[in-house]
Order: structure tokens, then sequence, then C-alpha cells
């Protein structure tokens, strides 16, 4: 389920959210970094790519959403514009956050859009050795930098905590696709990637909102279960959940919009 994001957090952390707000005990930060490359890469999903890409669409942000409850427990929400985050990359994040800012593992959630139109990141030996010498080095490189970037992001937005309220609904999209059709074929493969009307999808937006003292300022974390798959361009681009957030931004002032990307398997 999509909206299962609200419940990565450390056991019953956010089961108390409606007490703990009418007591007015949350406190809450919101941090952004741009994470385009400053160079030219391959792009990763779609195998079919055979030159990097060309230029910028929209800017690639890691944005985080710090959350803290009347017991102290703390839980911080990364969200990126990526294709997904390697373990070696979750890895190191961890140990650097849990040693220098004392987050155990389990407060520390990191998500990935699954936008086709990011960089590739490749970390392990297995995977790089596939590629050519350039392509390792930009993608060591920038890997490198992510890292950077994320632990200095959690940095920020820990010290940006202050007294906020929170409130949950949800909505509904229904532009995502099942696309596993099973197949007529007893001698081919069991499913086609092919569009399955009658295939489970999950159409629901979960929605929570924080806001602060300051009316003007406000944190919208929503999600949705499907691929960010809208787009094949050859550029970095955050696609449809990168087109949301800043459509949520450009419309209301002083808001910063983050994509949990939910369970938009095939």
């Amino acid at each position: 389920m999509a909206c299962g994001f609200l419940f990565a957090a450390p056991e019953d952390f956010l089961s108390r959210a409606r007490a703990a707000d009418e007591a007015g005990d949350w406190r809450a930060g919101v941090a952004v970094a741009v994470i385009t490359p400053a160079k030219s890469m391959m792009l990763a999903g779609f195998g079919s790519r055979t030159k990097p890409s060309e230029g910028t669409a929209t800017e690639l942000h890691a944005k985080a959403l710090a959350l803290q409850d009347s017991r102290g427990t703390r839980l911080v929400i990364v969200t990126t514009d990526l294709i997904g985050i390697p373990r070696p990359l979750r890895d190191r994040v961890e140990a650097r956050v849990t040693k220098r800012f004392r987050l155990p593992p389990a407060s520390l959630l990191l998500n990935a859009s699954h936008t086709h139109c990011g960089p590739e990141l490749r970390m392990t030996k297995t995977a790089l050795e596939e590629l050519s010498e350039e392509r390792q080095t930009l993608t060591i490189e920038y890997c490198r930098r992510l890292e950077n970037a994320l632990v200095k992001l959690v940095g920020d937005v820990l010290a940006d905590c202050t007294p906020a309220r929170l409130s949950y609904s949800h909505a509904r999209a229904g532009f995502a696709m099942n696309r596993r059709l099973k197949n007529p074929d007893p001698d081919g493969e069991p499913y086609l990637n092919h569009p399955n009307p009658d295939g489970p999808v999950d159409h629901d937006v979960p929605v929570l909102q924080v806001t602060w003292k300051d009316p003007a300022h406000r944190a919208i974390l929503f999600g949705y279960a499907c691929h960010n798959t809208t787009l094949y361009v050859n550029q970095y681009a955050g696609d449809y959940a990168g087109y949301a957030q800043s459509f949520l931004e450009r419309d209301h002032k002083g808001t910063t919009a983050l994509f949990l990307n939910g369970c938009g398997g095939d």
C-alpha cells in the first residue's frame, strides 16, 4: 500500500499523531538540496539509451522532513529524484548520521521517486565492472557527492526543528496502470509487460501536512504508487513526481512539497 509510508517510522511513532498534535507536542523541520549532476552522465532506468544526458529539463532534488514527538523520538524522511537508493549508499549515509547526529537507523527513511531521468548509480564492484572507465569515474564521483549532500541535508533538517502541527488526509489519482498481463501462451513467459486494466493498482494519494507558527510556511509530504516513466527525454528530470512537487510549490507560496514513492512495482 502506498499509504504504508506513514508506518516506516519506529514502532507506534505516528500512531500517537492525533494526541500529540492536540497537545502541540510535535516538532518538525524541512530542508532541500539540489542534487542535479554537474556533468553529463548516462541516465538510469531505460536500457535502450545509448548516449549520456543532454541537458536538464528540471533540477533534481533531495528533500528532508524531520519529525519529533513528545517523547523525543525522531524520524527523518529523505525523498530524492533518483532511480533508487543503492544499498552501499544507504549504509554509508546511515553510519555517518548515526555517529554525527545520534539518529538511529530505524529513524532514517531514504526514498527514491524512481525517475528514469536521473543519473545511473553504480556502487558495487560488479556493477562498476560493466561500465567504461569514463562512466565508472563519473558515477563514483557523483555517488560520493550525493552521499555528502544527504548527510548534510539530514543535519540541516534536524537543526531546523521547531514546534509544528501535523494533519493527515488523502486524495486520489487515476493514472496508474498495472502492467503485468498473464500470457495466454502456455509455452511463453508467464506474464507480459503489457497494460492490464483488470490488475491490482493503488490510486490512493496519502498526504501529510506540516504547518508552523508562520502560516506561510508549510511542508506537504504526499505519495503515489506508480513508476516515474511518463517522460522519455534524455535529460535530467523529476518526471511526474518532480512536476507535481513544483506545481504545489508554485501554487502554494512558502510550501515545500516532498514526494514519497509507494509500491509502484509491476
